[in-house]
């Protein structure tokens, strides 16, 4: 299974690790709160987290909205990294620049923010975007109201647009999209997806938002593994259609696991769940009425 450890770090901040989805004694699923960076490593046994903070994505080992297209472009970029501070809610950056997010060098958060140089041909929401210098150095090729995100080691990521309206009311004007609050600072509009529907891009799939009651498109990092009861660790490394749940899901899992892959299912149909006692149980406790349907195959209780 291929790694992408910065493609990986991002993902750790916006999901605090992106958590399998876990149940409570009603069989609802609830998010796991811990700040591991896996879904059973603590931070001081795992080679990704170095940086992460205490913040929520969308992580893994695939690791956080539309993908690119496969196809790498390298973007020029400004080398000059501004400085003057700004609200990116309120972005009243000098003409020819735009508020952006940055952190100390060597680190892995975005909780500061300056002006910097907009980029010549900027590109425009899910183009393919390039940093420069670090992974959180603010500079990329993105235009104004948008920022590099997805990155992958090579510091190429897609353009992500930021959330409008206020920290107290952040918006997002597509109404396919809700607001992820990432890293304590940044605010990003990622999109949503039918889980059930499989209406991700190619590339992609259809996992539990780390931060909302939703589902959000982020890249399969599933490879040759991810299947029916397969282990995993991380929410995007099962297959689609599937959900990375707790080991005690299935007793077709191994209980030394952390995680097992198990079947995402529709609460509305007759039970189909391939487990041994499994029940299709709801994921979310109180859901949006676009997924009132969605349940995953675990065992009652």
């Amino acid at each position: 299974m291929s790694r992408r450890p910065l493609f990986l770090l991002l993902t750790l901040l916006l999901a605090c690790d992106f958590p399998i989805i876990d149940f409570d004694s009603t069989g609802s699923g609830d998010e796991s709160t811990d700040s591991q960076t896996s879904a059973g490593e603590t931070d001081s046994g795992a080679s990704t987290s170095a940086g992460t903070g205490d913040d929520p994505s969308v992580g893994t080992t695939g690791e956080p909205p539309v993908p690119s297209t496969g196809e790498t472009t390298v973007v020029p970029v400004p080398t000059d990294v501004g400085g003057i501070e700004c609200d990116p809610y309120d972005d009243q950056c000098p003409t020819g620049e735009k508020c952006v997010a940055y952190g100390d060098p060597g680190g892995f958060e975005w909780s500061l923010f300056k002006c910097a140089p907009i980029a010549p041909a900027p590109g425009q929401a899910g183009d393919p975007c390039t940093v420069v210098g670090e992974v959180n150095s603010g500079i990329d090729s993105c235009d104004r109201g948008l920022m590099c995100f997805w990155i992958e080691a090579d510091l190429t990521g897609t353009c992500v647009p930021w959330c409008g309206g206020s920290p107290q009311n952040p918006t997002c004007a597509d109404p396919d999209s809700y607001c992820a609050v990432v890293n304590g600072g940044l605010s990003l509009c990622l999109p949503t997806c039918d889980p059930l529907g499989s209406d991700c891009a190619a590339g992609e799939v259809c996992v539990r938002s780390p931060t909302e009651d939703s589902f959000t498109c982020i890249p399969d990092d599933s490879g040759a593994e991810g299947q029916e009861f397969d282990p995993c660790e991380y929410i995007n490394v099962c297959d689609p259609g599937l959900a990375c749940v707790p080991s005690d899901a299935a007793v077709e899992c191994d209980p030394l696991q952390i995680g097992c892959c198990s079947p995402l299912c529709d609460l509305t149909q007759p039970n189909t769940c391939p487990g041994v006692g499994q029940e299709c149980v709801p994921v979310f406790q109180d859901p949006a009425p676009k997924y009132a349907d969605v349940g995953v195959c675990a065992l009652p209780g």
